[in-house]
């Protein structure tokens, strides 16, 4: 949950009510029934392309977010320019811009739109991978996979949980990979890119996948771009056949790319607010919320909250547009729902917070044939109105609605040594020194990653021994830079805020 969640957009919608209750309830169906319901939606000409890579561009950057880095997102637009200029004719201009998010992933939209991950720019270890993998988003996007591959929903029920959506990116297959792989490597090549260096990343990203697998939240670049123990062979005897000159004008070392990246976040961003056991804080809106103990928390770019561990309930918490007086935003969140979820109001009454004076309110509603129960608190604090949502099915909602109140009741300020605890993890670049191994370097330079992390995402061996003036990149705890939340422009709100 980001500071700039304040904004409006569609996604707004996609929460209104309960992250996802539908979904949070059904969350015990099989992936076979889940398989089942899924549709492939073909997508006929470039215009339709454009079309739904626009709507689905505006729905991906409200859902997970973009990188507030101009230096580095503008870094990537250069090279992503210069690729353009040898893909494939088409009728749309290509967009690029890098995801918040710290797994290592890239994707492309329908209609040119490309995009990589803050983790993918991290585990990079050039310009030419960046421009290889850049090229090989591009392909897909030219030779419109995407738009054969992605199922993406134009309008969703306000019961869905916004951050399971991209989950559902499709893996392409075998031949898109392949074809995707050489045109990624003929466009970097052309523009003065080494290509070989596709396989090298391919390399390296099959090491961290064996690494971290089982841990990601979200879809890697491994999981929907298949088979790289193969690519990686594919891609390095194709490079050898494809023709290239160096660009002399290009900066396309170790050190060269490293000193564009360096500072970006790694792992959780305290942008977004952290974990801390059941207790969620964010520094820059100032404020902390405590979940239920043993649920499953999870925290998006929209919205943050956590899960009952059989997941029959949800509690959620998300901003709903300016401060304002609490009861009149309940009234109007009933109004603009009432008639298209056929909402039951069951109660409403003031309540004394730590925070501010809030408004509760319980509703019932029938999604998918599911009774459901929600009850809402809204928060006035500081510039923004929050809203605490809590929803389960109606034949089991009294066992929650305990938890759920104690969750909004939790609801209160950081104190200054909260704020003050949170850490961020930077990617910093340091030189090895002679004879060193991974152990004494990373002890020397505070390193927070372990030899075999430290080795992987630097392309080396566990058991190397420097010989001196080796750039490196390590991760380092330091103090986050929190911006204070009164200094931000909170917009006003639309109709898709309701």
């Amino acid at each position: 949950m980001r500071r700039n969640l304040l904004s409006c957009g569609p996604l707004r919608l996609g929460v209104c009510l309960g992250v996802s209750a539908a979904l949070a309830i059904a969350c015990t169906a099989t992936q076979s029934s889940r398989a089942k319901r899924k549709r492939t939606v073909v997508l006929s000409t470039e215009f339709h392309d454009q079309r739904v890579g626009q709507d689905t561009a505006k729905e991906v950057e409200a859902e997970l977010g973009l990188l507030n880095a101009p230096e580095i997102v503008n870094y990537v637009r250069e090279v992503g320019r210069r690729l353009v200029r040898y893909a494939p004719a088409r009728s749309f201009d290509y967009h690029f811009a890098v995801v918040d998010q710290f797994e290592p992933n890239a994707f492309a939209l329908p209609g040119g739109y490309v995009y990589l991950t803050r983790g993918m720019l991290a585990l990079v270890n050039s310009e030419d991978e960046l421009a290889n993998v850049l090229g090989h988003e591009i392909t897909h996007s030219a030779n419109r996979h995407a738009a054969a591959q992605q199922e993406f929903a134009r309008r969703q029920n306000p019961f869905s949980l916004p951050w399971v959506r991209m989950n559902n990116l499709a893996s392409y297959g075998r031949d898109q990979e392949r074809a995707a792989d050489s045109g990624g490597q003929t466009m970097a090549a052309r523009a003065g890119y080494d290509p070989a260096a596709m396989a090298t990343f391919l390399s390296r990203l099959g090491g961290v996948e064996r690494l971290v697998a089982g841990i990601a939240r979200l879809p890697s670049f491994a999981s929907t771009h298949p088979g790289t123990i193969e690519r990686v062979a594919d891609s390095a005897a194709r490079a050898r056949t494809i023709p290239w000159q160096r660009d002399p004008s290009l900066a396309t070392g170790l050190g060269a790319y490293l000193k564009r990246v360096e500072g970006i976040a790694l792992g959780v961003n305290p942008a977004e607010g952290v974990f801390e056991g059941d207790r969620f804080l964010h520094p820059d809106l100032d404020f902390q919320i405590q979940f239920p103990h043993g649920w499953r928390p999870h925290n998006s770019h929209v919205a943050v909250g956590a899960f009952s561990p059989r997941g029959d309930a949800v509690i959620f918490l998300r901003s709903y547009g300016r401060a304002r007086d609490p009861k009149l935003a309940a009234e109007e969140f009933v109004q603009a729902h009432q008639a298209s979820f056929g909402l039951k109001l069951t109660r409403a009454q003031p309540v004394q917070m730590r925070a501010a004076n809030a408004y509760r309110i319980g509703v019932e509603t029938v999604i998918g044939g599911r009774q459901l129960a929600a009850e809402l608190t809204f928060i006035p604090y500081k510039d923004a109105m929050y809203r605490v949502t809590g929803v389960a099915p109606i034949r089991v909602a009294d066992q929650f609605l305990g938890l759920i109140r104690n969750t909004a009741r939790s609801f209160r300020p950081l104190t200054p040594e909260e704020r003050e605890s949170i850490r961020q993890l930077s990617l910093r670049v340091v030189q090895a020194r002679a004879d060193e191994d991974l152990v004494a370097m990373s002890r020397r330079t505070g390193n927070d990653w372990g030899p075999q992390r430290t080795a992987v995402l630097n392309g080396i061996s566990a058991n190397v021994r420097f010989r001196g003036g080796e750039l490196l990149k390590i991760a380092r705890s330091e103090p986050y830079p929190y911006h204070d939340a009164s200094a931000l422009q909170v917009p006003g709100e639309t109709a898709l805020d309701r």
